[in-house]
Parts: C-alpha cells; structure tokens; sequence
C-alpha cells in the first residue's frame, strides 16, 4: 500500500487534481443524462399538442344543419266564424220589437202658460207613452204640436219646424218627452205663405203621432 502511493504521487500529479477531474466528468454525465430524458420526452409527447390542437378546432368548427323533410311546423287553427253554444246548439234569437200601435199610445201636452200674448213663443214639453204589456218601438220625430181653432188646425209644428228626437223603445209605462216652441204665428203645412198674427181668442193645443192624439189643453192668445 504504501508502495503504490509513493508511485501515484510521485510519478502522477496532485490527488486535488484528481478529484477536480472526477467532479467534472460526473458532471458531464449528470448533464448528458438530463439531455437525453429531455430529449426521450420531447419526442414522446410530440403528437399530443397538434391532436389537441387539431380537437380545439374541431369543436371550434361550426357546420350549418343540413334541412330536414320532417321538420314540424307550428300548429295554427283557422278561425271559426261563430263560437258555438255551451250546449252545442245555436242560441235562439230574440223576438223583434214591432212598432206601438195608435190604442197603444198615450200622449200628453203641457204648455209652460195658458195665456199669451198673440205672435210670443210659448214652450210646450209631449210626454209619450205606450200601454202595451210587451215592448214596442216609436219614432218620436214624427210628433206634432198643432193649435186649433174649432175644428180648423191654424198652426202646426209639422209645418214649419224639423222634426226632433229618434226611434225609441217603450215598455212598462216608461215615457220619452219631446220638446217644441209654439210661436203664435198662423202656418200652412209645408211652411207656404206669410205667417201671420193669430188673432186673439180661445184655442186648443194637442199632441198628435200619426192616428193617435193627445187630450187638448187650453191657450188663449191676447
């Protein structure tokens, strides 16, 4: 042993260098060794970035649907032109109204003065009602106010005046009133010739609508 050493130190250079030349090639190895398993798993995993990147794109990639002969459509019902009964059979309908007929017809006159001066105007209110037990209709534009002297109609509301009011319905004794301006003045019917003064006297104003008329009331012109 000691022979041996005596040779290594004497023939050879220092142990320190020695040992600095076994650190450096163990170095080396260590670093070739690292390179290589790099390298080992470079390789190995290669294929992976492109087929995942070749998935992203796939699910990235959006095609269009190609049309479908059984595709279904909305349901939409046509309209119906009447709704049916909760019965299923149609309502029935109601009877017509037929027009009041004169005996049915009550009328009353009632002028605002009894005595007025010959040519002023004197308001005059027509209450019309109908005694029927069912409903009947009416057309209150053709009542009439007329003046009389005896038997001799000398003005009338239907003359020279037009007509007021509408079609209406009575039932149950319920009224409808009509109202007109009674001036005074001598008329003929369709409103021809100059009116004139009444002169003063006794007359009777009443309510006509076709055949039926109402009781007279009293005017006296002055």
């Amino acid at each position: 042993m000691q022979g041996f050493k005596g040779r290594f130190v004497k023939g050879s250079e220092p142990e320190s260098v020695y040992w600095k030349r076994r650190g450096i090639v163990a170095g080396v190895v260590l670093v070739l060794v690292a390179l290589a398993v790099w390298g080992l798993s470079a390789l190995g995993g290669g294929g992976e970035p492109g087929a995942n990147g070749e998935a992203d794109a796939a699910q990235q990639e959006w095609t269009a649907p190609e049309p479908s002969g059984s595709a279904q459509r909305p349901y939409i019902p046509e309209p119906t032109s009447e709704a049916p009964s909760p019965t299923g059979s149609p309502s029935p309908s109601a009877p017509a109204v037929t027009a009041c007929t004169p005996d049915d017809l009550m009328l009353q006159v009632v002028a605002a003065f009894d005595e007025v001066r010959s040519g002023a105007e004197v308001p005059v209110s027509v209450l019309v009602a109908s005694s029927a037990d069912t409903p009947c209709t009416v057309d209150l534009r053709e009542v009439a106010v007329e003046l009389a002297a005896g038997s001799d109609v000398v003005y009338s509301t239907a003359h020279c005046e037009t007509p007021k009011g509408e079609e209406v319905e009575l039932s149950d004794g319920a009224g409808q009133t009509v109202e007109f301006t009674v001036d005074g003045l001598a008329s003929e019917e369709g409103c021809r010739g100059a009116r004139r003064e009444l002169p003063a006297g006794d007359y009777e104003l009443r309510a006509v609508l076709g055949d039926a008329a109402s009781s007279p009331a009293k005017l006296k012109l002055t």
